[in-house]
């Protein structure tokens, strides 16, 4: 069911759910101030409490309000990078509820991009959303994607196809001398164009990357997976044969549970499926998810992906 801003504003302030556009993936948002509201997310998605949530701010001194330390590296990124893909975590302050950061002390909060999602922050004040699927799955970038989830039950506002179509860079910022920072979740910004940053204001910092994931949105191993098996090849396969023969063995290793998760392996090798991306990684990252669902419609036994030469490392 798509709804316009109007439908979309009284919907949330009277504790209920709205499918939301960003710049990266469609969120489904909450009022933070309504528990009601919260876990409704969380029995929508199917998502386990113990995976914390986004904030969308409609400005700096928005997030300021949801934190008990804003230093001077979170002014520095935040005036850099939003409104925008990058999502900070630092120390919550004790109003925001345990709800939105499963129990952690610290809460991420970003500043989205779209202007029909910024017009709706600012009607409605800040917003937990995470993305607009079911649990583990793929991401939504359209709002028929967000319906087609849900089976129309989920109000979407609409706001067309997401312009980044992946989700946001996550960064831990630690109050510590020098401060440290670490990326939890990768995404459009780069570790390099942050550290950039900083050096460039001239604020001290160290970079630490063996940091636990559990404190940020979106760690699971099985997160973001798509409905059918999807495998990366490093090279182009030399014919149909000699692919099902290497999957077969792949599949043959993969464990029957990842994260307490069951993997459906797939039962026939017959009906395989190419991904196809643009070159460009920035068009690649928008259309990934839209293309992953059209490829799935086609009920294939495993969708491939060939991996471009480019971006095979080894070390």
């Amino acid at each position: 069911m798509q709804v316009n801003l109007q439908k979309a504003v009284l919907i949330l302030r009277e504790d209920g759910v709205v499918g939301i556009p960003t710049e990266t993936v469609y969120g489904l948002a909450a009022r933070i101030d309504s528990e009601s509201a919260l876990r409704q997310i969380f029995a929508t998605k199917e998502r386990p409490f113990f995976d914390p949530l986004i904030v969308h701010v409609s400005s700096l001194e928005q997030a300021r309000g949801l934190v008990s330390w804003w230093p001077e590296v979170a002014t520095v990124l935040a005036q850099r990078f939003w409104p925008g893909p990058l999502t900070l975590v630092l120390p919550k302050a004790e109003q925001v509820n345990p709800l939105i950061t499963s129990g952690l002390p610290t809460v991420a909060l970003r500043q989205p991009r779209h202007p029909l999602t910024q017009q709706l922050l600012e009607k409605v004040g800040p917003l937990a959303a995470p993305s607009a699927n079911k649990f583990g799955r793929v991401s939504p970038t359209r709002p028929e994607h967000v319906e087609g989830e849900f089976s129309g039950q989920v109000a979407v506002l609409d706001g067309g196809s997401c312009e980044v179509g992946i989700e946001s860079t996550v960064l831990l910022v630690k109050n510590s001398n020098p401060v440290q920072i670490s990326i939890l979740r990768e995404g459009q910004i780069l570790l390099s164009e942050i550290e950039k940053e900083m050096t460039e204001a001239k604020l001290p910092f160290t970079t630490v990357a063996a940091v636990s994931r559990a404190e940020s949105p979106g760690h699971f191993r099985h997160h973001y997976m798509p409905s059918v098996p999807l495998v990366l090849c490093e090279r182009i396969p030399r014919c149909q044969e000699h692919l099902q023969v290497a999957l077969a063995e792949k599949i043959s290793q993969i464990p029957e549970q990842v994260e307490g998760v069951r993997v459906r392996k797939p039962s026939s090798l017959q009906n395989l499926r190419e991904l196809v991306l643009a070159t460009d990684p920035v068009l690649a990252a928008r259309e990934l998810y839209q293309r992953l669902r059209e490829v799935a419609e086609t009920s294939p036994d495993v969708i491939y992906f060939v991996v471009p030469s480019c971006c095979i490392f080894r070390s």
